[in-house]
């Protein structure tokens, strides 16, 4: 690969940054929402004992601060890597590492985006203080079951990337 210009630096840091921003509010966000439910019986999923018969808007409140750094976190790192692709006209034949962490950018974007859709929702929900707090249960549970695995999917896929990006495989050596 080139020597970066100062902009392409920028461009790569802001990229890098919000990724790992994004991850890590992704994976607390997949946790929080969890750890709200359990299954029962017939494998459904239902709200936690501990859950059941109490306030839940305090709860779901303290979910606002991770639901949106994900979202924007998100925004920003689609929007950034795009970018640097055009700027750094980096050659994806020679860098097949990077073309397989596109690939994975690309593959899970309309599925992040239809999850994403959801988090704004509940987003909005949250911010307009909400009072109907079951259906922002309802919401997330929809979340959860909607696409089942893929979250955890897109995590460790995710995650990946910033493996491939620090061994660099598939890279063509030149002469």
């Amino acid at each position: 690969m080139k020597n970066f210009t100062l902009i392409s630096k920028i461009l790569l840091s802001i990229t890098l940054a919000s990724g790992t921003l994004w991850l890590g509010s992704y994976t607390t966000k997949l946790i929080s929402l969890y750890h709200l439910f359990e299954l029962d019986a017939s494998n459904i999923l239902t709200l936690k004992s501990n859950l059941q018969n109490v306030d839940l808007k305090p709860v779901i409140f303290e979910l606002l601060p991770v639901l949106s750094i994900s979202l924007i976190s998100y925004l920003i790192f689609v929007v950034f890597a795009i970018l640097i692709l055009f700027v750094l006209k980096i050659s994806l034949k020679e860098n097949g590492w990077l073309f397989v962490s596109l690939m994975i950018v690309i593959t899970c974007l309309p599925f992040e985006i239809i999850l994403s859709l959801k988090d704004y929702k509940i987003i909005t929900m949250i911010i307009n203080d909400y009072n109907n707090t079951n259906e922002i249960i309802e919401i997330i549970k929809s979340r959860i079951t909607m696409l089942s695995s893929f979250p955890l999917v897109s995590l460790i896929l995710h995650y990946s990337i910033f493996i491939l990006f620090v061994f660099k495989p598939l890279t063509k050596k030149s002469k």
